[in-house]
Parts: structure tokens; C-alpha cells; sequence
């Protein structure tokens, strides 16, 4: 056994060393941790404490080594429990969240948000230098708030200065707003290598985990995010002045995503005003216990001009057939050629896990909430309002996916229910094209907690979040599908007959099938089958025709949008993220553009089509498809493909052209 000389002098210690004092890893230094530390809290100086420490390691344990060895042992210990771990989240909530989560080994302090922006109203331009095409961003600044960038930045400050051997880890949320919230704040803190946490859920194995295997920052996804800050700076600041002057009204304002919001309920709207019942014709051919449907041709003319707005709120693209004559000339068959027969399987997968968009619309049509509170209360699930730790994982995602240990606990859970699992995890499709899938669905952060939540409302929320997480991973239902094409001999007409038959229910035979979670919003269709056999056909063969059927059907007055209906096309475009969603669907109201009825459809005002017909002549930004190709850019720039400096650069000029151009019309 041997004991520390309490004389022996840090300088000399170190002298018996190698001098490559490195940190230890958390999982090295735990078991001395709590003793050095709270040692170190009671004022004794650092040599008392390698003292106390190596009489206990030395009367405990048996170290191999030298002498000179097990000094630096004990000193690397001592010196990790004198280094401090500060880490930056957002929220006060997370970071207490996280100091109880792990007493004495972590400081967690909030940046309360975005610790700077552009000017609000700047004196000279728009905020932006164009020289440079960089923002001319500040600490934000706001004497009615409690807190601020300026006063967030000068306690950080302040703590790292009081406590010199911290060592700093940025854990923002994972998304390309909290890459940017780290970068400013290394930027304001002067940080020479911070490390970035990454973690989708305050839960103690996820915060260890992103500890353990912290990165850098991503400056692929900081480019990103600033251009698209610039580009929607550059689109409000320079379009709004000259709609305002136009309109000759305060309060106006163009924007991109904003407008694309807007010119999709007004096209809407100016369908249902102009809408006149037409006639349209179907052909049945009956061939002896069983029928085919003609296929009406789709005109394809080759496009050489962008795709109009008015195409893109076009719900069902289905072709009609308005002429009569040529529905009975086409009915007037004897005989239909085979030119396929094919059987194949089809799956039906169970909804998948919420992600921001079904969130908000399942919310919405169960609840009764706007998007707003929607995003607000699970903002509050997610930091565990009300508990020690989050109740759900990240909801700010455009992904139906959970990660593979999530889906492996369901399925285990599922099987213990007598449930009915598939032999590998469900996986869904995106629906939006341009998605980044940076992170998993929403779902618990404990699968066996059934309730969680501070409130009635939160409690609910997380009920829908929980159940359609634990059904996502039931077994999809299997149908028998046969498809028959067919041609008149000439093969200028085409017809066909569809069979699908239930062959394994899966899900479908479980209590899921009628919960209120199992759909998104209010039309989503249910299957309803009437079991049709159809006979076996040799390719080429012909078949004598029995009669025929032309039934007379009328086009209806499309509906108005609904929150929920808008949400979801707004999803299918590509148009908004997760993260500015609920702003998104906030502004458009309040801005007086949009109204929300009392039947809680969308109408637009006279405001906004006046707005509408000015800019969408004149401005690119002002059409539907010009959001969803920048939302493409934009993932270029995150993936390092593109220049976003070079692509606001573009933007500016582009819009330039377009205001010369108005000015000279009007």
C-alpha cells in the first residue's frame, strides 16, 4: 500500500508523468466523480483532495504500475472532477431537465431560442450586405421580454468565465434551426471546438449516448438554414414595399411560402365561384358476370411554360368524358382483346407514427386544435413537463420512421398482446418529395408509460402520439389484386377490370382498425370491398361482349380547404417545414388573407385575391411550383451540393428584374 506525500507539489507530480494530462472519458472517472466533486464544493484545496483520494483508491484497489503511474491516475481524476461540462440546449426546461438528470456531472444552461437575428427595421437596406450576401445579424435585443439574446450571451459569459475549465457541448435541437442557434452561439462565445450533441429525446440513455459520441457542427445545414433566413428576408423587404404601393395599404406583405399558402385557397376559392355542372360520361362493358371500365385518354400536351397555380390545388386528375356520342361509340364494342392478365399481392400497411404534419392534422380533426397549440403541447411532452424526463421524442420531423430498437420494442410489446407482427418492422414513404428525414417520427419516450403529461391536454396529446406509435407496427393486410386490360380490335380504346380480395387482415382484424388515430383527416377512404371474381385470360384471346353500360355523372363544386385538407396538400407540394408549420398556418390568418369560417373551412378575403393578381403575374416567387423547387436548393445546400450565398445571390437579382418590371406595367 502506498500513500500520497501531502507535500508533494502539483509541478512535481507532474513531473513523474508522461505530461499527456488528457480527460478522461465520463464512464472512466464516474465511480471517483461524486467524491472529488463534492470535496472540491467544500473549499479544500486540490492537494487535500489527491490526499483523500489516493488513501481510499490505495486501501481499495490494486493498481498495476509504477508509482509514478498511480499519481497521474489520481491527478487526471482530480483533474476532471476540477473541468466542468456546460451544455447549451435551448430550452430552461431541457437544461433543468438535464442538471437533474445527471447531478454534478453536467451545467445546463438556455439560450431561450435564437440568441440573434436580422434588424427588425433596419436604417439602411434590408439587414442584408449584398456585397457579401451575409446577414447583418445582432443579439437580439427586447426590454418587454425577461430575457434576450444579449443578456443570454452575457451569462454564458459570465459562467465561463467564473469556471475557466469548462468544457463546452452544444445540444440544440437536431434540426437545421438548432445548428444554426449553435453556430451563433460559438460564434458570440468565441468557442474554438465546441462539441454538438444531437439527441431526440430528454431521456438519460439519449443525452449519454449524444454525450459519448458528440460531433461537430454541421455547416452544411447552418448554410442551408441562412439561406433560407436571407431569402425570405430579401422576398418580404423588397416585394412587400411595392405591393404596398400598389395597394395603397398598410399591412400588406408578399412572402414566399406565404404566398404559395395563399394563392392555393384562392385558386380554390375562384373554382367554387366559377364552378358550372358538367355532364360527364363512363362506359361499362358487361362480359358475362363480370365488367371492364373504358380508360378515358388523358390529353399530354408537351408543356412549355411552368405548370399555372391553378393545376396545382387540381385534387383528382382523373379524365372525363364530356360527349355523349362518343361514349356510346366507344360502348358499341362486340368483341375486347386481352392484352393482359396479372395477379399480384398487395400490402396495407397500418398508418405509420405521427411525424409534425399528421400531428397537426390528426390534432386538429380529434381535438378540435389549431396547429399552434398543437406544436405548443407537444413542445411541453417533449421536455417532460411536469417529470424528470420527456415524455416524447422530437416533434419538429418530416419522418414516418422510428429507429429500429424503437420498432423492436413495440414488436416485442405487440407479441406479449397476442397481437399480430410482421417478420421485419414496418416502413413508410415520405410523403413529401423534398423531406429531410433527419430524425425519427414522433412517438413516447417509454413505451409502457401509457399516460404522461401535466394537463388534460397534454395527456391527450400524448394518447394519440402513443397508440399510433404501438399500431404502426402491426402486421399489414395482404389482397389478392387481378388486373385485366383490354382493347377494342383496332386497340384504340382501352378498358379494364380490377379484382382485390382480402386474403390476410392483419391489422385490420385488430381493435386499430376503428381508432380515431388510424387516419389523418376527415376523407380518407376506408376499405369497403364487394368481392368480384374474374376468370383467367390467355393474353391475345378474345371475348364476346354481353351488353354495355353509360352511366351520366356530374361534376361537383370542389370543397374549401380545411386546416386539415390544406396541411396535407401543403405536405404533398413540398411547401413549409416541420419547424415553421404552425407559424406558417398562423400567419396567413391573422394577416387577414385567409379566414377560418365557422364550418372551419378556409376562405380567402378580397384583400388577398387584390394581393394575389398583382403579384402572381409579375413575381416568380409567387408560384406554388418556384417554394417547392427552393425547398429542393435548400436540401442541396444542406448536403454540400450547392452554394447558398450563390443562391440568394440569384434570388435578390431575380426579384430585382421582376419589381422593375411591375413598376413599368402600372
Amino acid at each position: 500500500m502506498f500513500a500520497l506525500d501531502p507535500t508533494q507539489s502539483l509541478s512535481a507530480l507532474e513531473t513523474k508523468t508522461d505530461h499527456a494530462v488528457v480527460p478522461l472519458k465520463p464512464f472512466q472517472r464516474l465511480d471517483l466523480f461524486s467524491l472529488i466533486s463534492c470535496n472540491l464544493a467544500k473549499g479544500r484545496m486540490i492537494e487535500e483532495v489527491i490526499t483523500l483520494v489516493s488513501k481510499l483508491l490505495f486501501a481499495t484497489v490494486t493498481i498495476q504500475g509504477n508509482f509514478a503511474a498511480k499519481y497521474k491516475i489520481i491527478y487526471l481524476c482530480v483533474c476532471n472532477a476540477a473541468m466542468t461540462t456546460l451544455i447549451i440546449v435551448e430550452s430552461p426546461n431541457k437544461a433543468s431537465k438535464i442538471e437533474n438528470m445527471f447531478p454534478g456531472r453536467f451545467k445546463a444552461l438556455a439560450t431561450y431560442g435564437h440568441v440573434c437575428d436580422l434588424p427588425r427595421n433596419p436604417t439602411d437596406g434590408i439587414g442584408i450586405f449584398r456585397d457579401i450576401m451575409q446577414g447583418d445579424y445582432n443579439l437580439t435585443q427586447d426590454s418587454k421580454r425577461a430575457i434576450d439574446g444579449k443578456r443570454v450571451i452575457a451569462k454564458l459569459q459570465k459562467y465561463l468565465r467564473d469556471n475557466p475549465n469548462t468544457e463546452v457541448y452544444l445540444g440544440t435541437d437536431e434540426d437545421r434551426e438548432g445548428e444554426s442557434i449553435a453556430a451563433f452561439v460559438m460564434k458570440y462565445l468565441r468557442l474554438k471546438n465546441p462539441k454538438r450533441m444531437k439527441f431526440n429525446a430528454i431521456t438519460k440513455e439519449k443525452i449519454d449516448a449524444s454525450f459519448n459520441s458528440a460531433t461537430q457542427i454541421d455547416w452544411n445545414a447552418v448554410a442551408s438554414r441562412e439561406a433560407r433566413r436571407l431569402i425570405d428576408r430579401i422576398i418580404g423587404y423588397v416585394a412587400s414595399p411595392v405591393l404596398i404601393n400598389i395597394i395603397q395599404k398598410r399591412g400588406v406583405a408578399a412572402g414566399r411560402v406565404q404566398t404559395a399558402v395563399e394563392a392555393l385557397v384562392i385558386e380554390r376559392e375562384r373554382k367554387i365561384r366559377n364552378h358550372k355542372p358538367q355532364t360527364y360520361y363512363s362506359v361499362h362493358i358487361d362480359l358475362g358476370g363480370w365488367s371492364a371500365q373504358w380508360q378515358v385518354p388523358t390529353t399530354t400536351e408537351k408543356r412549355i411554360t411552368p405548370k399555372p397555380n391553378s393545376e396545382y390545388d387540381i385534387d383528382d386528375p382523373t379524365p372525363h368524358c364530356f360527349d355523349e356520342a362518343i361514349a356510346h361509340e366507344v360502348a358499341n364494342q362486340r368483341t375486347l382483346l386481352v392484352s393482359a392478365c396479372e395477379e399480384t399481392r398487395e400490402s396495407k400497411l397500418p398508418p405509420s407514427p405521427l411525424h409534425t404534419i399528421s400531428l397537426i392534422q390528426i390534432a386538429n380533426r380529434v381535438l378540435n386544435w389549431d396547429a399552434e397549440k398543437t406544436m405548443k403541447v407537444a413542445q411541453q411532452l417533449f421536455e417532460g413537463d411536469g417529470a424528470g424526463h420527456g415524455h416524447i421524442t422530437y416533434h419538429r420531423t418530416d419522418s414516418p420512421n422510428i429507429e429500429p430498437d424503437a420498432a423492436e420494442e413495440i414488436r416485442a410489446w405487440l407479441r406479449n398482446q397476442g397481437l399480430p407482427v410482421p417478420k421485419i418492422p414496418n416502413k413508410w414513404k415520405t410523403k413529401n418529395k423534398s423531406a429531410q428525414e433527419g430524425h425519427e417520427a414522433i412517438r413516447p419516450s417509454y413505451f409502457e408509460v401509457e399516460i404522461a403529461g401535466a394537463t388534460d391536454d397534454q395527456r391527450a396529446l400524448y394518447t394519440l402520439i402513443r397508440e399510433r406509435a404501438i399500431y404502426s407496427q402491426l402486421s399489414p393486410a395482404e389482397y389478392a389484386i387481378k388486373n385485366i386490360a383490354l382493347s377494342d380490335p383496332t386497340g384504340r380504346h382501352k378498358f379494364k377490370a380490377t379484382a382485390r380480395s382480402l386474403i390476410e387482415p392483419g391489422w385490420l382484424k385488430t381493435t386499430a382498425s376503428s381508432s380515431e388515430v388510424m387516419s389523418d383527416t376527415e376523407d380518407e377512404s376506408t376499405d369497403d370491398i364487394t368481392p368480384i371474381k374474374l376468370p383467367n385470360l390467355e393474353r391475345g384471346s378474345l371475348i364476346n361482349t354481353k351488353g354495355f353500360d353509360v352511366k351520366k355523372h356530374t361534376t361537383k363544386t370542389p370543397p374549401r380547404y380545411t386546416m386539415n385538407s390544406l396541411t396535407a396538400k401543403l405536405e404533398k407540394l413540398s411547401i413549409g417545414r416541420p419547424a415553421t408549420m404552425a407559424s406558417l398556418l398562423k400567419n396567413v390568418q391573422t394577416k387577414g388573407t385567409i379566414l377560418l369560417r365557422k364550418d372551419r373551412k378556409l376562405e380567402a378575403t378580397a384583400l388577398a385575391e387584390k394581393c394575389y393578381d398583382i403579384l402572381y403575374p409579375h413575381f416568380g416567387f409567387a408560384h406554388i411550383g418556384y417554394t417547392a423547387e427552393l425547398e429542393q436548393a435548400l436540401d442541396q445546400i444542406a448536403g454540400g451540393k450547392l452554394d447558398g450565398q450563390a443562391l440568394a445571390r440569384h434570388v435578390w437579382d431575380r426579384l430585382d428584374m421582376d419589381c422593375k418590371n411591375l413598376r413599368s406595367a402600372t
